[in-house]
């Protein structure tokens, strides 16, 4: 797998995970890679704590949607907009559309090599989605294609919601 460094060095991720051996399999690979700061969190309190005493530009999660949650919707969360890959076994129809209305920015389904989790954080960091700030959902832009929209305007205010402006 090719990494440009150069997009990658300056940016600090959080690897949230119980499971210590994997959670130091990832850091040691992706320090391989060029990233310099790479913090280890066991809880989601620690993660929380991580998040906003470094900085974080991204979070890889195990299957926690609470804390997904509260990083996206509570005014008390260290950073609204931070990346977040989620590593789950849980990919039913129903458990995908939860974690996509959470807010998570990529999906990675275990068992997960380390190679296939850095590729998803790297292409989120290296083109990273529009964030949606609306009443019912704060997160990336779930739409992973431009369409032309050929249709009536159905906004009441005529604004648009990705970008605020009119």
């Amino acid at each position: 797998m090719y990494v440009d460094t150069q997009k990658v060095t300056h940016r600090c991720v959080v690897i949230y995970d119980r499971d210590l051996q994997w959670r130091q399999f990832l850091a040691r690979e992706l320090t391989a890679l060029g990233f310099e700061d790479v913090v280890q969190a066991n809880t989601p309190q620690e993660a929380l704590r991580a998040i906003r005493d470094h900085g974080a530009d991204a979070l890889i999660t195990l299957h926690d949607l609470k804390l997904v949650k509260f990083l996206r919707t509570h005014r008390a969360s260290p950073n609204r907009e931070i990346i977040i890959i989620l590593v789950t076994a849980n990919l039913g129809a129903m458990d995908v559309l939860q974690e996509r209305d959470a807010g998570v920015n990529e999906i990675v389904a275990k068992p997960a090599s380390a190679g296939q989790v850095i590729t998803h954080l790297y292409n989120a960091l290296a083109a990273p989605r529009d964030f949606v700030d609306a009443k019912a959902y704060h997160g990336p832009d779930r739409r992973r294609h431009n369409r032309e929209w050929d249709k009536e305007e159905r906004r009441h205010d005529g604004q648009d919601a990705v970008s605020g402006s009119e």
